[in-house]
């Protein structure tokens, strides 16, 4: 064999090279889509009750919803690698929603919804549950609103804090005054304490 003929034997292919640099870029794409598809499903009703404890506006929500997860979309090789994904959801949503409020001329602060109108002293439904905290958490403070939603569904403090660039300090405040606010709205809703409950059953018990 000659140099020329060994030398012809030993280039690589281009065409090929071209063939399996695309075929992986697609098996990556696939990768993506289906990785994408799965946080979407797993975020997405967290992401919207944390943006709802503040603002009540469906519409609104989810628009922000929509454009954060198109951008998430687009930087998803990016996003990924992020410890916290949904964490970055909240705070593009959040960026979003504000910067349209800004635009727009809107208040910042905007009235209340009445409380539910007939006190209930059990609530087994989980719908009427969600939505009868949806209506106090309204009437609370949107910063002690939004930091106990986040708590309940599963964020720390410090994630909390990060997200909201927030003190842990502040998040740990928020989050008990929201705790005392909702109880005051509970009781005048016509509901007790758990803790009432329990010095209630103490007293008869040591009679």
């Amino acid at each position: 064999m000659s140099d020329v003929d060994g030398t012809a034997a030993r280039t690589p292919d281009p065409t090929v090279d071209e063939a399996a640099c695309e075929a992986q870029a697609v098996r990556r794409k696939a990768e993506h889509d289906q990785e994408f598809a799965a946080f979407v499903e797993e975020s997405y009703h967290t992401v919207e009750r944390v943006l709802r404890s503040v603002w009540w506006d469906r519409e609104v929500v989810e628009d922000a919803l929509h454009e954060a997860y198109l951008h998430a979309r687009v930087e998803w090789s990016k996003v990924r690698d992020h410890d916290r994904r949904i964490g970055w959801i909240i705070r593009t949503a959040r960026f979003k929603i504000l910067k349209d409020r800004h635009r727009r001329h809107r208040e910042a602060a905007v009235a209340p919804e009445d409380l539910p109108p007939a006190p209930h002293s059990d609530i087994a439904d989980v719908w009427e549950a969600q939505e009868t905290l949806r209506a106090w958490l309204r009437q609370l403070p949107a910063r002690h609103a939004e930091v106990f939603q986040m708590s309940r569904e599963g964020f720390s403090n410090r994630e909390i804090s990060r997200i909201l660039g927030l003190a842990e300090t502040s998040v740990r405040s928020y989050k008990a005054a929201a705790r005392k606010g909702l109880g005051e709205l509970a009781e005048r809703a016509g509901f007790t304490r758990s803790v009432d409950r329990r010095r209630q059953g103490e007293r008869r018990g040591s009679r």
